[in-house]
């Protein structure tokens, strides 16, 4: 079991450096092909879209091939795609690639987050949180790998490490064996500190919980994958630095996200997952606005640090909080969770790459930090139908005890 869990950090780990690798080395990207802000958020949105063919493979592959198979054959497939990258085709196939490599990983993401679903009961937050450390880990060393190599002038080879590490993970799930009953029993694990999921639901109050579900992770998306591939294009054009330097913004932001992610597990086993998440989305409203105000550099990287950190449990912790609400459907919750996560990431980048080309970079802060409020407003209109939903069932059994 503990070299089953191993292997699914490995594969998140995988799916870091992946997404991360355009990013890094997106302002050479643009440089070499000659691109504006607007053509490099259509490649991001171009890659997203891929994500979004890749729910429903993952959902297709997910019933007919066993887990093992799918996430051996699917990291090959990665280094394939990632090692044709190293050779900077034309640009037409840095689009197909893409948008292969969004198709891949919505598979390894779906297929890990439906196995730890499944298999922790009672533990899913903690797991999850652990999980995303590994991504976290990932997507923190990617950056610094590609600034070294920004440095010798040598930045495509950021991809020839993420295809190695795809190898090397397509070798871990060939030698391991999943069991055939991998439900974790250990009741004297930590659990999670959950909130009660509502009991019984009608299918207009099921449809418009889910719609806010997937309407927060659609918007946490699109502010995550907007800052992972233009953070060093805002740190130079806002803050005036170096690239080499700005691309460090990205590892800032992520060593932050790993240390937040880490300290998840342990603060969802005292708080509940409406109050993390309260507090989550109000401090990073709070810290993009800062972000917007100042432009000086050594404050902006710690300003940058403390939003790492509070966005750092707000996707883990809403699909759990959605899986929760709705027991006995992981497989369906979780791959729209993941897909509504895929569409976010596709069109706001690509709006923002609009903005950042006929704006500036300070309007396309107050964008990000604007866009981040809806959240807020879908999680406060999600928590009172459930409040109002616990009371009205409050009342209900109250009356019926004396009659």
């Amino acid at each position: 079991m503990k070299h089953f869990t191993w292997a699914l950090y490995a594969t998140y780990f995988l799916c870091g450096h992946v997404l991360i690798v355009f990013g890094s080395v997106m302002p050479q990207i643009i440089k070499h092909y000659h691109l504006s802000y607007t053509e490099s958020g259509m490649l991001v949105f171009n890659g997203t879209a891929g994500f979004l063919l890749g729910v429903v493979i993952a959902a297709y592959l997910i019933k007919r091939i066993g887990y093992k198979k799918i996430l051996s054959s699917i990291s090959i497939f990665v280094a394939a795609v990632q090692f044709e990258m190293l050779l900077t085709p034309p640009f037409g196939l840095v689009y197909f690639l893409n948008f292969l490599s969004g198709v891949a990983m919505a598979v390894l993401q779906i297929v890990v987050a439906t196995i730890i679903m499944e298999t922790y009961v009672g533990r899913r937050a903690v797991m999850m949180s652990r999980t995303e450390v590994a991504f976290g880990l990932g997507a923190l060393c990617m950056p610094v790998i590609s600034s070294i190599l920004i440095t010798f002038d040598t930045w495509r080879h950021s991809f020839l490490v993420t295809s190695i590490l795809a190898v090397f993970v397509a070798v871990i799930w060939q030698m391991i064996s999943v069991p055939a009953n991998h439900m974790d029993q250990d009741s004297a694990k930590p659990l999670d500190a959950a909130n009660p999921p509502p009991r019984t639901m009608n299918r207009k109050m099921k449809k418009i919980l889910l719609s806010l579900f997937l309407f927060m992770i659609f918007i946490y998306d699109g502010i995550e994958t907007s800052l992972n591939n233009f953070l060093p294009s805002i740190f130079i054009t806002h803050v005036r630095v170096v690239p080499s330097y700005a691309s460090l913004s990205v590892s800032v932001f992520w060593i932050a996200m790993v240390i937040g992610r880490a300290l998840t597990g342990w603060i969802v086993k005292k708080v509940t997952y409406h109050r993390f998440l309260l507090w989550s989305i109000t401090g990073t409203i709070c810290l993009l606005a800062c972000f917007a105000i100042w432009r000086n550099v050594i404050f902006c990287y710690i300003l940058l640090f403390f939003l790492g950190l509070t966005m750092s449990g707000i996707y883990s912790i809403t699909m759990v909080f959605a899986n929760h609400t709705f027991p006995g459907l992981i497989r369906f919750v979780t791959s729209l969770v993941t897909g509504f996560a895929g569409f976010g990431s596709a069109l706001f980048p690509a709006i923002l790459g609009y903005a950042m080309d006929h704006t500036n970079t300070l309007v396309s802060l107050w964008i990000i930090t604007g866009y981040s409020c809806l959240f807020l407003f879908a999680l406060l209109v999600l928590l009172l139908l459930l409040f109002i939903k616990r009371k009205v069932r409050f009342l209900v059994t109250s009356n019926t005890e004396k009659g």
